[in-house]
């Protein structure tokens, strides 16, 4: 498949920076439920739980020694019957993310992060956001006013969704969303619903419901000619997107055998660009992939821990924590910026503006 459109939509609108340096990128990834779908009592995984790739990275020049790895690994002090180390080795039984940064394996990580040097990427997706943003995006007047309505929109539905999940996921299921056979029925259903609940005077929550009425007899093009009930029917877009991002680095993937057989049977070409450096390998012989395994366990656990408040909540959190505590949060938090510094792709996100509000908080309070 010819990736250059998008690989020039990244290039130029995307605002990436330093996109064709020769990076060597290890992978893993968590919350992979192979497919995203609808069941007859919600969807086939917690929907709030976020799909995360992504891993340790390097300038070609400055890739870890064998030495530094085996400091690493020596310091963490496993058990002899370990074959490779895995998140939960880290992990220590912490439940949330405040107790795991202070569990000692995982401040090892991260110290030697900070001393090395080392630079963090990763991509992440908010399964139920992308699940339901087609409904937007087959309106042609949510583009009217450009991207940012368009995400505006987006993020107020969603969140109206959120507080009245249950219902809506039962209208979902009915419906054999994202195969929608009856439109008239479902942007009915919306229409109606959306004037029923408080509202006040929201003006893009208005703007899509007037939007939608145009629907009523109109097809939702991108909710037909899908199969039932399968809002995300495998992962592999997110992996080529990441390689076509950059395309002169070495990308190295944990096994992920139908992700493998897809990206196989659809060859990612880019015009300009004769090879495309990509594989994946078993972690057991890798142990960057190891230590990749180990970083996006970390960001799951902050991902979930940002994804269950607000942002009044996070501030109060914040600014709650012991001295102790934000000592290890400004460690985190330098190591994503020194990331970003590399290059802004390092962080990719499918993901509602109220979220990211929620990232860009994190990334700027001053912890000391």
């Amino acid at each position: 498949m010819d990736y250059s459109q998008i690989y020039n939509f990244i290039a130029s609108e995307g605002g990436v920076t330093n996109i064709d340096k020769k990076y060597i990128l290890y992978y893993d990834e968590t919350n992979n439920p192979r497919t995203f779908r609808l069941t007859d009592a919600g969807f086939n995984v917690n929907e709030h739980e976020f799909f995360i790739l992504g891993g340790i990275g390097f300038e070609s020049d400055n890739a870890a020694s064998d030495d530094d790895i085996d400091e690493l690994f020596s310091k963490f002090q496993l058990q002899g019957n370990a074959t490779e180390v895995k998140f939960k080795h880290i992990r220590q039984n912490a439940q949330d993310f405040l107790s795991l940064l202070s569990k000692s394996r995982v401040t090892t990580l991260i110290d030697w992060l900070l001393e090395k040097q080392y630079s963090i990427h990763y991509s992440y997706v908010d399964n139920f956001y992308y699940t339901i943003v087609d409904i937007v995006d087959s309106m042609e007047e949510s583009w009217f006013g450009g991207p940012g309505l368009n995400r505006e929109l987006k993020d107020r539905f969603y969140s109206l969704i959120k507080e009245y999940q249950d219902w809506f996921i039962s209208l979902l299921i009915e419906v054999d969303y994202p195969n929608i056979k009856n439109h008239k029925k479902f942007v009915g259903e919306i229409v109606d619903w959306i004037w029923t609940v408080n509202i006040g005077d929201d003006f893009h929550l208005e703007y899509l419901r007037q939007s939608l009425k145009n629907y009523r007899n109109r097809q939702l093009v991108f909710l037909e000619d899908n199969e039932d009930k399968v809002a995300i029917s495998d992962y592999s877009t997110f992996y080529a997107n990441l390689i076509v991002t950059f395309p002169k680095a070495n990308h190295i993937f944990d096994h992920e055998l139908y992700v493998e057989e897809l990206l196989n049977a659809n060859p990612i070409e880019l015009s300009g660009h004769k090879v495309i450096n990509y594989k994946f390998v078993d972690s057991k012989d890798e142990r960057l992939v190891q230590i990749s395994d180990l970083i996006v366990g970390v960001l799951r656990y902050w991902m979930a821990f940002l994804e269950s408040v607000n942002i009044q909540d996070l501030s109060e959190i914040l600014n709650g924590l012991s001295e102790l505590q934000k000592v290890k949060m400004k460690k985190f938090q330098v190591i994503l910026l020194h990331s970003l510094d590399i290059s802004t792709g390092f962080k990719h996100s499918v993901s509602s503006n109220e979220f990211e509000l929620k990232v860009s908080f994190f990334l700027e309070y001053d912890f000391l």
